[in-house]
């Protein structure tokens, strides 16, 4: 637990804007999963747990790292399985030496936006890390857009704890790095974690967030099934679809049963109202 939830509420009840303000959308999206949520079961058995996920109704994945599995067999068994990739994980070190390897990544799994999933502490301990960080986001965006990718940066909790003046790692990043070259992968549960709402932070966002990790906060803090904590999730996939948000992946970061706690989310995002729902199914 990082010091950004001890100056929060730790369990915010997050209620949303009005349903109201939001026309329905006609929006719809395809089903998606961020394969983190089943690293072990692909570490056992990709071709099963690549097959049961698309079983389950999943039509998009996003990749974080490649469970063992060299890249071009991944993307042939995604291929196998019916399963889209529009977009990958790739770590902070790797954009920053080489972005035109990301690219080449991107290419093979037909990727079109690539994510900055973290930044390792010690490089984000001060105001001016964080300038330099930012550098880094413009820069690789840059070169990633010429080649065709989008870069996104996926939120934590830690971003939002203030330095000594008020602000934060997050407002930084938004003030310094090029809306063009620098999206977001907006994660839910991290923002709720962090004190902050997630419906406002999505219309905060608008034009920038481009991503969305699913992902509902459980009373004790953990993450849980979607439908099974406190996040009003109708109103988070009504707002991620009203400010244009490409891609929304169910995300769990901790299960004992990944594949049962994935067919769970995706059952209940079946269950919103049909302007929302996935189109899970031909």
């Amino acid at each position: 637990m990082g010091p950004a939830i001890a100056r929060r509420a730790l369990f915010p009840i997050v209620l949303g804007l009005p349903r109201a303000a939001f026309p329905q959308s006609p929006t719809r999206w395809l089903p998606g999963l961020q394969l983190y949520t089943v690293r072990n079961p692909l570490a056992a058995d990709i071709d099963g747990t690549l097959r049961g996920i698309a079983e389950l109704g999943y039509r998009e994945v996003e990749t974080a790292g490649f469970a063992e599995a060299a890249i071009d067999l991944l993307q042939d068994r995604l291929k196998r399985f019916g399963l889209g990739v529009p977009a990958m994980h790739a770590g902070y070190e790797d954009l920053r030496r080489d972005p035109g390897a990301v690219v080449a990544e991107a290419a093979i799994l037909g990727a079109t936006f690539a994510v900055c999933p973290s930044i390792d502490a010690d490089l984000r301990r001060t105001a001016d890390d964080w300038k330099r960080v930012c550098e880094t986001l413009n820069k690789t965006g840059r070169t990633l857009r010429r080649g065709g990718v989008t870069l996104a940066y996926h939120n934590h909790d830690f971003e939002f704890v203030p330095f000594e003046d008020g602000t934060t790692p997050f407002q930084s990043m938004m003030r310094e790095t090029d809306p063009a070259d620098v999206k977001l992968e907006l994660d839910v549960y991290w923002l709720a974690k962090a004190g902050l709402d997630p419906v406002k932070s999505l219309m905060d966002a608008s034009g920038r967030a481009v991503l969305v990790h699913l992902k509902d906060l459980g009373r004790d803090g953990s993450t849980v099934e979607l439908g099974a904590g406190v996040l009003d999730l109708e109103a988070i996939v009504r707002t991620a679809l009203h400010v244009g948000v490409k891609h929304l992946f169910v995300e769990q970061d901790d299960s004992s049963d990944p594949m049962r706690s994935v067919a769970t989310s995706l059952q209940f995002l079946e269950r919103l109202p049909p302007a929302l729902r996935p189109r899970s199914r031909p």
